[in-house]
């Protein structure tokens, strides 16, 4: 493998590195969804109304949580956790934070034989040209679940009312919920795997040149005959 071919292979390891941060920064932040939050009241003419004065955000990762609810004194907030909260529904949750996991350790394999494919030309096909493939593959494969199992989450979930504690109090988010930035970094490691196996594949292909069989020149030779 020549120098511009270790080069872009160098590369790729960059671009695991930088899915590795993006990936963990989802995983520790708390934005996979944000919502705003409204307070309703039965008014004297038993007719639900909205409360002006009052206003309220909620916003939560794979672990942790916090909202802030004003009724009109002032913002108080409450962090709490993820993983035993009564909106989520547990397995999924679970599938989420392993396919995110299981893309993380993919993309650490990735950057580890990226190097080492540019250092040195491995004979086996796992840890050589092929695997890197199959890394970046298996990387945005499972970031790939994991985005499907989180939008399942969302939709079937988390589009009601986050709010089932202070419920209620007239608290809800129903129809106010939207997906976090947390979310879309991973959406984005999905990319940058993708970029990475064009890239391997930019930088290790090698046409084969077909050799065209010549016919002899029969005016180039004497012509024995016996």
């Amino acid at each position: 493998m020549n120098i511009l071919k270790r080069g872009m292979v160098f590369i790729t390891f960059f671009g695991c590195c930088f899915a590795i941060a993006l990936m963990a920064a989802a995983m520790s932040t708390k934005f996979w969804l944000e919502a705003e939050a409204i307070q309703r009241r039965i008014n004297p003419d038993n007719r639900i109304e909205v409360r002006p004065n009052s206003t309220g955000h909620v916003n939560f990762g794979l672990f942790k949580g916090r909202k802030s609810l004003n009724v009109g004194f002032g913002t108080r907030l409450h962090p709490f956790d993820v993983d035993h909260a009564e909106f989520m529904d547990y397995g999924l949750w679970v599938g989420t934070v392993a396919c995110l996991g299981l893309g993380m350790v993919f993309a650490v394999v990735g950057a580890l034989f990226a190097v080492i494919n540019t250092a040195t030309t491995p004979v086996e096909a796992i840890t050589g040209v092929p695997g890197l493939y199959l890394w970046n593959a298996l990387a945005a494969l499972f970031n790939l679940i994991c985005v499907i199992l989180w939008a399942v989450q969302f939709h079937k979930h988390l589009t009601n009312n986050v709010l089932l504690y202070d419920a209620a109090d007239g608290w809800t988010t129903a129809g106010q919920e939207s997906f976090g930035y947390s979310y879309w970094l991973v959406v984005v490691a999905i990319f940058v795997h993708v970029v990475n196996i064009g890239i391997i594949y930019m930088g290790t292909y090698d046409p084969k040149v077909k050799e065209q069989l010549q016919a002899p020149d029969p005016k180039g030779g004497n012509i024995m005959l016996y």
